[in-house]
């Protein structure tokens, strides 16, 4: 038998043994996940760092890039002959003072000087340093790039749902009845449809009436006023703007076929440069209300831009030598294009937008800056008005011209120089001011005048320019000083007050302006691309796929554009033919 104490204690080994090998199973598997902890802690801080390093190679792999970029920009640069270009300038601004000194401040004379010294000689500056690339032709215009303000408009972007509804009601106004149907009419379809186009129509009739109609007071737009009303409702502002340059663009054939000089439509108009044919000078100080709405225009694009999850590349500006002639925001056009209609819609109608959305409030902002300054101004007048003891006639001129329009001067022989203004239809309140309004008012002009310290009455009818109910009498008054100068602080305060209203006026006008510009539906502003989105359903007709209709679109409205703007040139033509 065999011995039981043996047997108990084998027992006890066995156990003892079991127990050992649980614990140490537990050991191991605790050590396991100890391990295992450590192998996940080691790894995510490898996978961190790895990180940080991938990071920290792109961030130097994109600043190599921009480096050759920039460096591929300047040896380009270097490349490019900058004498030929200066010495044209050189030659152009010589010619420009030769004009200058034979006909004065004439169209010619600015052209010349404008080309040499404010557009060819900055450019060679900006492309000598580095600072920009050409766009389009060398010398001519510049553009600069930079990154600095992505994170101001990444910021701005968390306001975007307002500029959304900006937009929209932007549309409205920019594509007028075909907005409203592409946005808001069609997908009602039936009757609903005809209602809503229908209360669109006549929203859109009383804005035409109560705000656009103005603008064919003038004569020569008064004969397409009607074509303008209905472009307007079907179409908006961009239809309007087109309409204008069409119109007048057939009239001018006809005023060419008829042997008429009528007044062109299209002006340049350079902020400190005298707009040729009216002598005209806008302030300089309006190149900064254009630079702001410019910053705002771009702005405005590149927040939608970024809300709908767009990459931007750079913000710019394209310079016309020294003067903004436009902005932009780059990004991926490639992965833009797939966006939904309405969200690129929306992103290019924000521009113009905008810039209708701060013209009301800069209009708002003009009246309540009038309205505060008021009591300063009447006390800087009567300040002023110790400066001056009346009106007298600085010289007479020959002839009276007017875009080429030459017709004898109806003060000749009636006026003299040195006569003193007393009465301008029987109104002692003589201004130069008060004095052009008279004159630009009356079919007749009645004068009290002192010549000799003798008081002479004489009547001067003025010489009319039918095309924009234009008159002038052939005379340059003058201020007759008194000697008195006010104090500093009035002058000052003069000063600042007439910059901040001349800054907030043009704001106003300028805005106005740009945006309806940028709603005309021609390639390649933003009405153009808009305009192959919302008037696609209306060329179906055509049976052609949407690609190639969209395509047809835009090469319709451009060939149009540029077709008026080719024969509103023709004014300038029977100018320069004489």
């Amino acid at each position: 038998m065999p011995n039981k104490k043996s047997t108990n204690s084998n027992k006890k080994n066995t156990i003892v043994s079991k127990k050992n090998t649980v614990v140490n199973k537990k050991n191991i598997s605790s050590n396991k996940k100890i391990i295992l902890k450590e192998n996940s802690t080691f790894n995510k801080e490898n996978i961190e760092s790895k990180r940080k390093i991938i990071k920290s190679k792109r961030k130097a792999e994109k600043l190599k890039r921009m480096k050759e970029n920039s460096k591929k920009s300047l040896d380009k640069n270097k490349k490019m002959v900058y004498w030929k270009p200066f010495v044209i300038a050189i030659l152009l601004f010589i010619l420009s003072l030769s004009e200058f000194m034979l006909n004065g401040e004439s169209m010619l004379f600015w052209i010349l000087f404008t080309i040499s010294i404010i557009v060819i000689i900055p450019n060679i500056f900006w492309l000598k340093l580095g600072l920009g690339v050409p766009f389009g032709l060398p010398f001519i215009a510049t553009m600069l790039k930079t990154k600095y303000f992505i994170k101001t408009i990444q910021n701005l972007s968390k306001h975007a749902r307002i500029l959304e509804i900006i937009s929209i009601l932007g549309l409205f106004l920019g594509f007028g009845l075909a907005g409203i149907d592409y946005w808001v009419a069609r997908e009602k379809g039936g009757i609903k449809r005809i209602i809503i186009l229908l209360i669109g129509a006549i929203g859109l009739y009383i804005i035409f009436k109560l705000f656009l109609e103005m603008l064919f007071m003038v004569p020569a737009l008064a004969p397409i006023l009607l074509l303008c009303l209905i472009s307007f409702i079907l179409i908006g502002l961009g239809g309007l703007t087109l309409s204008i340059l069409v119109g007048y663009g057939f009239l001018s054939v006809i005023a060419l076929f008829s042997a008429k000089q009528i007044i062109p439509q299209i002006y340049p108009v350079i902020p400190g440069v005298s707009i040729p044919g009216i002598g005209v000078i806008v302030p300089f100080i309006a190149w900064i209300s254009l630079g702001l709405i410019l910053i705002i225009h771009e702005f405005s694009h590149g927040i939608l831009l970024v809300k709908y999850k767009e990459k931007l590349k750079s913000v710019g500006v394209i310079l016309l030598g020294i003067f903004p002639m436009g902005a932009f925001v780059e990004q991926d056009d490639k992965t833009f294009i797939k966006k939904s209609e309405k969200k690129q819609i929306l992103v290019l109608s924000a521009g113009p937008s905008s810039n209708l959305f701060t013209m009301a409030i800069g209009f708002i902002i003009l009246l309540l800056f009038t309205m505060m300054v008021s009591p300063i101004v009447t006390e800087i007048n009567n300040e002023y008005s110790k400066t001056t003891s009346g009106v007298r006639i600085a010289s007479i001129e020959e002839q009276v011209s007017f875009f080429g329009i030459v017709k004898d001067s109806p003060a000749k022989g009636v006026l003299f120089e040195g006569d003193e203004m007393l009465l301008v239809n029987d109104s002692n309140d003589i201004t130069i001011n008060n004095l052009k309004k008279e004159i630009m008012t009356s079919n007749k002009v009645n004068l009290t005048i002192l010549r000799n310290n003798e008081i002479k009455k004489v009547e001067i009818e003025p010489v009319l320019f039918e095309d924009l109910n234009y008159r002038m009498i052939g005379v340059v008054f003058e201020q007759i000083p008194t000697g008195y100068v006010p104090p500093f602080h009035i002058s000052l305060s003069s000063m600042i007050i007439q910059s901040i209203h001349s800054i907030i006026f043009f704001f106003f006008i300028l805005s106005f302006a740009i945006g309806m510009f940028n709603f005309l539906p021609s390639d390649p502003l933003d009405g153009g691309r808009i305009a192959k989105f919302v008037l696609l359903p209306y060329f179906s007709f055509l049976k052609m796929n949407k690609k190639e209709t969209m395509l047809f679109i835009g090469r319709v409205f451009t060939w149009i554009f540029v077709i008026s703007i080719l024969l509103n040139l023709l004014p300038y033509i029977t100018i320069f033919l004489g």
